[in-house]
């Protein structure tokens, strides 16, 4: 029979969550039995929001790993000490790394684990296997890549991110001009230093972050910035509302009814989206008042408004039709580029959210679904598919980073719970890898 190897731990996307819990899995012993593909041909990290004089908006000692182990050589402290940059980090007296500085740490803690990923492997899909199993028989999943390779495992774990949201007006206007801004820079070195109009669409911390790069880029002619608010508001930084990067948080949230935790989502949604850090908007404000001073019309603000249709502009461009949300008067704004910092796609039943990660397509059908259509995420983050019979083990797939509607803001993208997630992660694997039907490390047969 013709032998397939079945990884016990499979993990799709080597971003920082996945990273982290390769840390933690190496603390467990288990590195060896895990095995990690990634879409990028390097190890990377929001490469394309590398802004000068961004920071991460998070403590540094809410790394891959010190809330677990301050002892681990994987802390950004001792990245800083064994490049002799912590001296010279200490002296700056800053509240949060520079942005480009962390994607440093990562990088070079990612390079310890080369090993244990493949690059360059961008997962397409992922199926129950039918031609495979394991040696006890158990079923296992397959991921598959945009090459044709075929991975198998009975736990995979996905670590790949959300997808971005694209608002329905610009569906099917994508492409040089128009961008979401996870593809803002390389976009920018794309229109080639000329002279171009501007729309940044969004209130986020990306969004002011983008409006503030493009005011610095002499070729910028004019920046228009469209979104449904008043306008940039402060994030709400509160100790007490951060709790919800804190692991009690969590035991708190997972439990309560979909409807109650969708209420307390929205109450607590200025930590995280449509807001944005103090430093950014007292810039913004800053060259706002100088504009008005020298009569510069290079920044304009058009608040309380949605893209509703976007044309061909005469002369080329993009014509934005916009839409007043309170009086529902329309006017239209011409450009020729639009950034979209959106943000991302939430998972559930709401406007513009997905039901479940588009890795997930099929094997939905083997998915245990709540009263809303939505998987359901045991509190380790995995969900356990049906099994192919009564009492049957069946594979998992653990969700990382991916799971904000069942466990709370800290699972929107946040660095702060990095470290306790893939505790949780792992401490779940431990149990699996290594036990009962998931003794060995490799061997699947054709049946």
């Amino acid at each position: 029979m013709t032998k397939h190897q079945v990884h016990p731990v499979l993990g799709v996307g080597f971003g920082p969550a996945n990273l982290s819990l390769a840390v933690a899995l190496d603390e467990h012993g288990l590195l060896d039995q895990a095995h990690f593909i990634e879409r990028a041909g390097a190890f990377q990290w929001q490469d394309e929001q590398l802004l000068p004089g961004a920071d991460i908006q998070n403590n540094p000692f809410r790394d891959l790993v010190m809330p677990r182990n301050p002892y681990s050589r994987h802390t950004f402290v001792n990245y800083l000490a064994e490049r002799g940059m912590l001296t010279g980090y200490l002296h700056l007296n800053a509240k949060f790394p520079l942005r480009r500085e962390y994607a440093g740490y990562l990088a070079w803690v990612a390079e310890a684990f080369g090993r244990s990923v493949e690059y360059g492997r961008p997962a397409t899909g992922l199926t129950l296997a039918e031609d495979a199993e394991d040696a006890e028989g158990q079923e296992v999943l397959a991921v598959e890549t945009a090459a044709g390779e075929r991975y198998l495992s009975r736990n995979v774990v996905i670590g790949t991110g959300r997808s971005p949201r694209i608002p329905a007006a610009f569906a099917q206007r994508l492409g040089a001009t128009v961008f979401h801004s996870t593809r803002y820079l390389s976009s920018v070195k794309g229109l080639a230093g000329r002279k171009a109009r501007v729309a940044v669409v969004g209130a986020s911390q990306s969004a002011i972050e983008i409006v503030l790069d493009l005011l610095d880029r002499p070729e910028i002619e004019q920046v228009v910035s469209i979104q449904r608010g008043i306008g940039f508001r402060l994030k709400d930084t509160s100790p007490y509302s951060r709790q919800v990067f804190l692991p009690e948080f969590v035991d708190y949230f997972h439990p309560l009814p979909s409807a109650t935790r969708r209420r307390i989502r929205q109450e607590l949604r200025s930590i995280n989206y449509a807001a944005c850090d103090q430093d950014v908007i007292d810039r913004l404000v800053g060259l706002q008042r100088e504009y008005e001073l020298t009569g510069c019309d290079r920044f304009r603000m058009v608040p309380f408004s949605e893209v509703t249709e976007v044309l061909g502009a005469p002369g080329g461009g993009h014509r934005l039709v916009v839409r007043d949300v309170n009086y529902a008067k329309r006017d239209t704004v011409d450009v020729d580029v639009v950034v979209l910092a959106t943000g991302f796609r939430d998972f559930g039943t709401g406007p513009g959210d997905e039901p479940y990660h588009p890795l997930l397509r099929e094997i939905a059908h083997r998915l245990p679904m709540d009263s809303d259509g939505v998987p359901v995420v045991a509190r380790d983050y995995s969900i356990t598919l049906r099994p192919r019979t009564p009492g049957a083990p069946a594979p998992r797939v653990y969700l990382n980073g991916l799971c904000e509607a069942s466990h709370g803001m800290g699972d929107a993208g946040a660095l702060a719970m990095l470290s306790v997630r893939s505790t949780d992660i792992a401490g779940s694997l431990a149990e699996r890898v290594g036990t009962g039907s998931d003794a060995p490390l490799v061997a699947g047969a054709l049946r």
